[in-house]
């Protein structure tokens, strides 16, 4: 391919386009830096030992988190701690290469460099957004994903959320930059580093390891073709999988399970079965099992087990994946709009301590407006606008040529990915997190060209290769 500048370079955005992007970066970590000092959480106990929680705030699984990270520090990388064997060791293994800096600080560095990551994530996607002919979308992107208020304080929340979110947004910036330059010497250097961020965001949440591997194959695929991208694949896959890889060797050096966590069949279990309802389930739930042999045995023999109950109940199967759907969309309010059986996860989100919507909720009349029929109509325009819009979004990108027509396509790869892994294993809003910065992205194209009129002309540009 030849190493000179594409047509798109020549589209590159006027510098006080990019200025905006970072001024307004900075400004918003600065902002959360000042959260962050002023955030004293008092302290809760993990391991009989009380946790000071200065400077974060707990996530759903926080306790978990917290209890894997002192076991580490207490015991060292090799610990047994069930919770490092059953949920993913990596995020806890985050926290503690950042309590080197000072265990008394670890969590409140966990927030500031969540943040920094976030801030400089969406600062990099919109100014690569910039440089092609979608320039005109990438203020109004830059401002929804920037000001998303569950997005973005998600960076000051003990969970993975955030960290996935960013690294997303940074990779597809990559891909972008590579067909703005069209250099093969830098395209390779992006190619790495893309691997190796979808290597660190697997070994910090497995699920995005299929996100990772379909976003950097395709972009390869295209850029170099099957013939020339051989080689190319295949270093990208053994990149990407490498760091997660050692959670293994970590899990099989402690207690002898080779497998990165094993709760993958319990998650999925939970989310099929007669009586289940698509979201989180505390008892009653499952499909008929008798697991037997090795913890990592038993938690194949559950995937299976899962596999041929939805296979054998295909009117089931739909009905949990339309309710799994529902779930996965929501608004973060639960009104029980979907049905008196939700129950998500985003009950910690920092945004409900200040939402007005749920501020009035605090009081009997407003409860009855926003849990009553007219919460429910809101919260159902909502869920269905949302998708409208996402892909509506979608859709202008589709009529577009090359490259614009290609980030469209990533971005819905991210999107579907994770919606169909939701449909595999349970139902919750938390879990559309990590794709809220592409998701948002989408509906920022459909929104803005509603408002111009509904109609968006193709853009014609030039050839990917």
């Amino acid at each position: 391919m030849m190493a000179s500048k594409s047509n798109y370079a020549r589209i590159a955005p006027i510098r006080n386009l990019s200025e905006t992007f970072l001024y307004w970066a900075i400004a918003v970590f600065v902002v959360k830096l000042l959260i962050i000092f002023n955030i004293q959480g008092g302290n809760i106990e993990i391991s009989g030992r009380p946790f000071f929680l200065d400077g974060v705030w707990l996530g759903a699984d926080g306790e978990n988190y917290l209890k894997g990270y002192d076991a580490l520090s207490r015991e060292g990388l090799f610990s047994k701690e069930e919770m490092l064997n059953y949920w993913p060791a990596g995020y806890p293994l985050v926290i503690l290469f950042l309590s080197l800096l000072g265990k008394s600080l670890a969590l409140t560095t966990l927030s500031i460099v969540q943040s920094f990551i976030f801030s400089y994530a969406v600062y990099f996607f919109a100014t690569e957004l910039s440089k092609t002919k979608l320039k005109k979308f990438a203020f109004l992107v830059f401002l929804m994903i920037l000001f998303n208020p569950t997005l973005s304080l998600a960076s000051i929340v003990v969970g993975y959320e955030s960290l996935l979110a960013s690294g997303l947004l940074i990779c597809v910036g990559f891909v972008i930059r590579s067909f703005v330059t069209k250099n093969d010497k830098k395209f390779f250097k992006y190619m790495i580093v893309s691997s190796a961020i979808f290597g660190f965001l697997s070994f910090v949440q497995p699920r995005i390891i299929l996100t990772g591997l379909f976003i950097n194959l395709v972009w390869i695929l295209v850029y170099k073709s099957v013939k020339g991208g051989a080689f190319l694949m295949a270093l990208s896959v053994t990149i990407t999988i490498l760091l997660p890889a050692t959670l293994i060797y970590r899990n099989n050096q402690a207690v002898g399970i080779k497998s990165i966590s094993n709760n993958l069949g319990s998650t999925m279990n939970i989310g099929a079965g007669d009586n289940a309802t698509g979201g989180y389930m505390l008892k009653d739930f499952g499909v008929p099992c008798n697991p037997t042999g090795t913890v990592s045995e038993k938690d194949i023999q559950v995937i299976t087990c899962v596999v041929n109950w939805y296979l054998e109940n295909p009117k089931k199967t739909l009905k949990l994946f339309y309710y799994k759907t529902i779930f996965f969309w929501s608004p973060w309010i639960n009104n029980g709009f979907a049905g008196d059986v939700f129950t998500g996860t985003m009950y910690r989100n920092p945004w409900l301590n200040i939402s007005p919507l749920n501020n009035i909720a605090k009081n009997e009349d407003g409860a009855n407006l926003i849990f009553g029929t007219f919460g429910k109509v809101f919260s159902w325009l909502w869920l269905a606008g949302g998708l409208a819009l996402l892909f509506y979004g979608y859709f202008i990108l589709w009529r577009q040529n090359s490259l614009e027509r290609f980030i469209g396509n990533l971005a819905m790869v991210a999107v579907s990915t994770n919606w169909v892994i939701t449909l595999f294993t349970i139902g919750d809003h938390r879990f559309r997190v990590p794709i809220m910065g592409l998701s948002l992205f989408l509906q920022a194209i459909g929104l803005k060209t509603l408002f111009k009129g509904g109609k968006a002309p193709i853009i014609d540009g030039p050839s990917l290769r």
